[in-house]
């Protein structure tokens, strides 16, 4: 289990990344989320996950990344494999469905790197990223939780 391990670096900038405990929000934990205090990036691994749901979720979509997808220059934070991405598509409730998002995932273990810019196209272009990075990570949780629940497929 991840959250067992000294401390995991952020893939992107190598900042020390906030593990799910050591946050004020039940979300991170439930969820297995760390996330990077500088560029609000978030690793979700399905293993760190509380929540037998999310945990179930990320195994299913963990299958999508072992073949069919292109090699990204980012080492995965916990078991140092290069990552791989793939477009995946989330439906609203109203069944309609979202814009692609671009999604880093492991060939290797269950985890997965959802870079801030993301996760803040989910939001709204016309709504600024929080200053304070704490806030910044609230703010993304909500985004983040919302879509683990939808269905998606991979494009």
């Amino acid at each position: 289990m991840p959250d067992k391990v000294d401390s995991y670096f952020c893939p992107r900038d190598n900042a020390p990344l906030c593990r799910p405990t050591e946050s004020n929000r039940s979300a991170f934990s439930d969820h297995g989320i760390f996330n990077c205090p500088e560029c609000s990036g978030m690793l979700l691994n399905a293993e760190a996950a509380s929540n037998s749901i999310t945990e179930s979720k990320l195994k299913e979509m963990h299958k999508a990344f072992e073949s069919d997808c292109d090699q990204v220059d980012l080492d995965c934070p916990c078991c140092d494999s290069k990552m791989r991405v793939r477009n995946i598509v989330f439906k609203r409730i109203n069944g309609t469905d979202m814009e692609p998002l671009e999604l880093d995932g492991c060939p290797q273990c269950n985890t997965f790197w959802f870079d801030s810019g993301e996760l803040q196209s989910l939001i709204g272009p016309e709504i600024k990223p929080y200053e304070e990075p704490e806030r910044e990570a609230s703010a993304l949780l909500m985004a983040l939780e919302l879509l683990i629940l939808l269905p998606h497929k991979f494009v």
